[in-house]
């Protein structure tokens, strides 16, 4: 996608961007007045999760002092209350844009017996089904460590 400068650069713009244009990201399960938290059914491992800014910027930095502050407080709250409910060895954040130049977190809940054990998360190599009652849970514990501050 970065070969086509164009496109590219209109992608990097609210009017361009796939979340903005749709007015939020898809699978939402939570939300503060900064952040949507998604998780899809089908996820790279069992307790991902991603976390989307509300506002439109494509790298953090873009963000003002408080908006970096929100953001990057709730998104941690977000990761503690995952970790409590998967309980994993490590917590992974990626953060991209590589696809989808809207800031986004990637949470990666990480065991020792998951399938990218060595490696980098790759949904090639693995995708994970989860049921809608494994989301209820996810979406119970994100939206109580969001009110608690997730410890």
């Amino acid at each position: 996608m970065w070969a086509d400068e164009p496109e590219w650069e209109y992608r990097r713009t609210s009017a361009g961007c796939m979340v903005c244009s749709a007015g939020a990201p898809l699978d939402v399960i939570a939300e503060t007045n900064s952040i949507w938290v998604t998780a899809q059914q089908d996820a790279p491992l069992p307790g991902y999760v991603c976390v989307v800014s509300k506002q439109h910027v494509c790298e953090p930095f873009e963000l003002s002092q408080d908006a970096q502050a929100a953001f990057w407080v709730e998104a941690t709250k977000v990761a503690a209350a995952i970790a409590n409910v998967d309980d994993p060895v490590k917590m992974n954040y990626e953060v991209h844009g590589n696809t989808i130049p809207h800031l986004h977190l990637h949470l990666f809940p990480r065991h020792r017996d998951d399938p990218y054990v060595g490696g980098p998360i790759d949904p090639r190599i693995a995708t994970f089904r989860r049921s809608k009652e494994q989301i209820a849970a996810i979406q119970e514990a994100v939206r109580g460590g969001l009110e608690t501050g997730g410890s």
